[in-house]
């Protein structure tokens, strides 16, 4: 019986110096006083140092490590190699051993995080590199956008003296500059909603505004929309149904322009000038109204769906149709600060339809 026990002992003891001696990872056994009465084999592949180096001493004298060793809780620290000025990140889990609910001892396993540190480290950079980068872009564009803000005025103020005059001069109207004025005003409008667009976006990624919402129509938000911001023959274009008169949600009358505005316009924009039939649905429900602007357009291929809502993205597919890009980020940024939701339905060469889901 004895022999039989001690031949357990010995195929117990084989067994464990055979796993300890070929395991990637780093165990230790300290006693109550935390000097170490056993390490595995693996300290010399990690750190450089035998055996009879470290048993019996303190890991702090041997390893340089800077901060105390904690109980029952991961922990990462540097372990100072014996032949390299470099620093080892072994990732450490420290665990009480009982016997006989007595403390006997404290087991240790240590793993080599290294490189998954290095590459956290190198991700963090990356990110601070991308945060500051994102902020100089925030800040350009809002600094831009507020430049713009002055000239554009001085223009239009002169474009509405010179058409005062030319009503005057019976002579100007022969040549029709009136026309050409209309134009430059148009596309002086367009480009001031630009500019608002952008300084509505980045105030609210800057300084996360709260949004100041009311009681609404969305019936007659919409038509309000349609009438303001689009032409007469583009109006005809539009078909808006719904089955009740009115709806009424909590929301932002801005907000809820830049949303429809930047939709149909980009509707009709992306539509073949003879296929321009545009379709707006408005379906009410309990918990929310769910509002369709339906296309008959050039359509969005499935790999350029996560894209779509980034700010100044072009598809490759629109590069004969003038644009900035910002049209369906305001759209997502606008419908975020809503808590609305938005979602794509589109068919390459068939059409799109965006739906925007508002909560009641």
């Amino acid at each position: 019986m004895l022999r039989l026990i001690n031949s357990n002992i010995i195929e117990s003891a084989k067994l464990f110096e055979l796993i300890t001696n070929h395991l990637k990872d780093l165990i230790i056994l300290f006693d109550k006083q935390f000097s170490i009465i056993y390490i595995s084999p693996s300290v010399k592949r990690l750190l450089g140092y035998e055996l009879f180096e470290i048993v019996g001493k303190k890991m702090e004298h041997i390893f340089a490590i800077d901060e105390p060793l904690l109980i029952g809780e991961p922990q990462i620290l540097g372990y100072q190699h014996k032949h390299r000025d470099e620093k080892l990140m072994l990732e450490s889990l420290i665990k009480p051993v009982f016997l006989n609910e007595n403390l006997e001892c404290y087991l240790a396993i240590l793993r080599d995080v290294d490189i998954r540190e290095s590459l956290r480290k190198e991700l963090e950079r990356a990110l601070k590199k991308e945060k500051s980068l994102t902020e100089h872009k925030s800040k350009l564009i809002s600094m831009a956008s507020h430049e713009m803000k002055s000239p554009l005025a001085t223009i239009s103020s002169s474009l509405e003296l010179l058409s005062i005059y030319l009503q005057e001069d019976e002579h100007a109207k022969f040549i029709s500059l009136e026309r050409h004025i209309e134009k430059m005003q148009t596309q002086l409008d367009r480009l001031n909603s630009i500019v608002d667009e952008l300084l509505l976006t980045e105030k609210n990624n800057s300084y996360h505004q709260a949004v100041i919402l009311e009681r609404l129509d969305l019936v007659k938000v919409i038509g309000s929309v349609i009438k303001e911001s689009f032409s007469e023959a583009d109006q005809k274009k539009i078909s808006v149904k719904c089955i009740e008169a009115e709806i009424y949600i909590d929301s932002n009358k801005i907000l809820l322009h830049h949303i429809f505005k930047n939709l149909i316009e980009n509707a009709l924009k992306y539509s073949k000038p003879e296929k321009s039939k545009i379709q707006v649905l408005i379906e009410p429900s309990k918990s929310q109204v769910d509002v369709s602007v339906k296309d008959n357009g050039i359509g969005i291929h499935p790999l350029e769906k996560d894209k779509l809502f980034d700010r100044f993205y072009r598809s490759n597919r629109t590069t004969e149709i003038t644009g900035f890009g910002i049209g369906l980020s305001v759209v997502k940024e606008c419908a975020t600060m809503l808590d609305a939701r938005v979602s794509i339905k589109s068919s390459i060469d068939k059409g799109s339809t965006f739906k925007i889901s508002f909560p009641k």
